[in-house]
């Protein structure tokens, strides 16, 4: 019956609700028993008629889009906290800080312990030959040492061609 009634154009299924209304209407008002009841009951389904009517023909035009596909908003640029941190200590570290060079030490051991571990090639004495000179002696170094700009361009350079 359902699959009838949606296959009908708008104009038809006005019709068929526009039928059954004065065919509930036409009951009501004939059966004198039910009196003021029997008018309560044509309206309530003259109301309920006239919404299924309504949304209908809105579904008709529009039907109704259940997908609820949301996707996560990227976070904007400079919000991640580690990065902040992380400029924070480069800033510190080339003005002599032995706080932030130590923590830019750290970061960077461990940035190079991760890539090392991920390609399998063990740990930082284990991977000096892939790390390059240059970095494996600056994370064997103490780390307060001083790090320069340039260095640390290099040194992110070849930790990001690890991976």
């Amino acid at each position: 019956m359902i699959r009838r009634l949606a296959g009908l154009s708008p104009a038809q299924l006005f019709l068929v609700v526009l039928g059954v209304t004065v065919a509930i209407g036409a009951l009501a008002v004939s059966v004198s028993a039910l009196g003021n009841v029997g008018m309560l009951i044509a309206s309530a389904a003259l109301l309920a008629a006239l919404a299924i009517v309504a949304q209908w023909l809105w579904q008709a035009r529009q039907p109704t889009d259940w997908d609820n596909t949301f996707t996560e908003a990227a976070a904007p640029r400079g919000v991640d906290s580690r990065i902040s941190r992380l400029a924070g200590d480069v800033r510190e570290a080339g003005t002599g800080a032995p706080v932030a060079s130590a923590r830019l030490h750290a970061t960077l051991s461990s940035l190079a312990t991760e890539r090392l571990r991920s390609r399998g090639d063990g740990t930082l004495t284990d991977g000096a030959a892939v790390l390059g000179p240059d970095l494996a002696a600056y994370l064997a170094a103490p780390p307060t040492t001083r790090l320069t700009a340039a260095q640390l361009a290099a040194f992110t350079t070849t930790l990001e061609e690890l991976s």
